[in-house]
């Protein structure tokens, strides 16, 4: 046996709560869902051809997210040196897989739908958070851009009352998801302290990447989240307040003024503007921002 005598605890951070946490809220996933199945059979919901399309275009995006946080929290427990990250890594792999395989189940037996390819942009930021090799990079494209999107599409699914298994079912996963987001909060300011100016600002100009491939996903179940009575504007502006919240979070624990992310916002909300409310913006200014992003 190895002993890694490298292993440490932050005492500041205590992500091991997070961990514990994680053990107190677990949900059994089989159990639930099955139990939803028999309160809820498919004969008493009545969605049409439009709306089940909708429903498999974005769950289908929510299982592959599930299915990249697994892997990718997995792997940042193997390689996280702080024992306290480890245990909430760990944790939040656990419940990723719980989530993923609850949307599986779902899609397959309430839809009838086999999984298949997403949307380009949305497969992106997938592919971008699962192949960096830098932590730092894992941790702010999991935990600060994706799980505060992740966490706005169930809380709509929940809202919009499509489906009854659904509205009792995306409450257990947002407070899944909202735990997670601490590991990123407290233990990335460690990361980015390390970083030099030249490595900090590839850093902000990948998360400026990431955000805009996020936004370009977003355009693409627009007309989904219509179909299923959600407003894209409310879907679209809550994700951005959820990550711009995290961003402030994330700003107080490097001990920073929340100033740093502003280019970054302003680079957000044109892009913003410009694809979902191309009319309102100036054909001049719509090519210059096109070209850089």
């Amino acid at each position: 046996m190895i002993i890694p005598f490298d292993i440490h605890y932050d005492e500041k951070n205590h992500l091991d709560k997070v961990y514990h946490r994680g053990q107190e809220k677990i949900w059994d996933g089989i159990k639930v869902l099955d139990g939803l199945f028999e309160r809820f059979p498919n004969d008493i919901v009545d969605l049409n051809d439009d709306q089940i399309r909708a429903l498999e275009n974005i769950l289908g995006i929510i299982l592959w997210g599930e299915f990249a946080a697994w892997t990718t929290a997995s792997e940042m427990s193997a390689r996280f040196d702080d024992y306290g990250a480890k245990m909430a890594a760990v944790s939040q792999a656990h419940d990723e897989a719980r989530h993923f395989y609850v949307i599986r189940n779902y899609l397959q037996e309430r839809l009838d739908y086999k999984p298949k390819s997403i949307f380009k942009p949305a497969l992106r930021v997938l592919e971008e958070i699962s192949q960096t090799k830098s932590l730092a990079k894992k941790l702010l494209g999991l935990q600060l851009m994706v799980e505060p999107v992740a966490i706005t599409i169930f809380r709509f699914l929940r809202k919009s009352e499509i489906d009854p298994i659904l509205s009792e079912v995306m409450p257990l996963f947002e407070q899944d998801e909202a735990r997670h987001i601490a590991l990123g909060v407290k233990y990335l300011p460690s990361l980015i302290k390390e970083m030099s100016l030249l490595r900090k600002i590839g850093f902000i100009m990948w998360q400026i990447k990431l955000i805009l491939y996020e936004i370009r996903g977003l355009k693409c179940i627009e007309e989904d989240l219509k179909t299923l009575g959600i407003c894209p504007k409310e879907v679209f502006e809550f994700a951005e307040n959820k990550q711009i919240a995290c961003l402030k979070e994330l700003s107080a624990e490097i001990g920073v003024g929340e100033k740093i992310w502003s280019p970054v916002i302003k680079i957000i909300e044109f892009k913003k503007r410009l694809t979902f409310y191309p009319h309102k913006t100036h054909p001049i200014a719509r090519k210059v921002i096109n070209c850089f992003f």
